[in-house]
């Protein structure tokens, strides 16, 4: 089976409730939503809404920035809780415009995949993100080729 078009589209805020100190991470909560643009699709994209509320841990050191994070979520197609997404994040600044990542990101424990990306800052408040998941395990999508845009404000 194949099938090709737009992926996800989703929107993310975040709250840092706490700075990062010399002695301890910064500790962020966030809020995000999937939305349903392909509700013909079986394999790709979301048919119907989807929620997440989780929390993070951020903590720079001379190597990189790691980062954990994990969230549980509602879908309003199957009209439910449960566990969401876990990731630990690796960022290394490359150069003032160029940053690389390294995610080990799973939901649930059979959908578990590595994704690699480059980001390119190319804006005080704008970076094009462009980044490739690989499945790591068996309900993971293989090959998950990724490009976006992100703001801060």
């Amino acid at each position: 089976m194949e099938e090709a078009g737009l992926g996800d589209v989703e929107a993310q805020l975040r709250w840092r409730f706490r700075h990062e100190t010399a002695g301890g991470p910064e500790a962020f909560t966030y809020f995000e939503t999937v939305f349903p643009l392909q509700k013909q699709r079986k394999m790709i994209g979301t048919s119907d809404w989807e929620w997440k509320l989780g929390v993070g841990v951020t903590k720079g050191l001379r190597s990189g920035t790691w980062t954990f994070r994990a969230a549980t979520e509602y879908v309003r197609e199957e009209r439910k809780f449960e566990a969401g997404e876990y990731a630990l994040e690796y960022l290394r600044q490359i150069s003032p415009a160029w940053r690389a990542v390294a995610v080990i990101e799973g939901n649930q424990l059979d959908e578990v995949a590595l994704i690699t990306g480059l980001q390119w800052r190319i804006g005080p408040r704008a970076v094009i993100k462009a980044n490739n998941g690989w499945g790591l395990t068996t309900n993971a999508t293989d090959l998950a080729p990724e490009i976006g845009m992100m703001f801060s404000f």
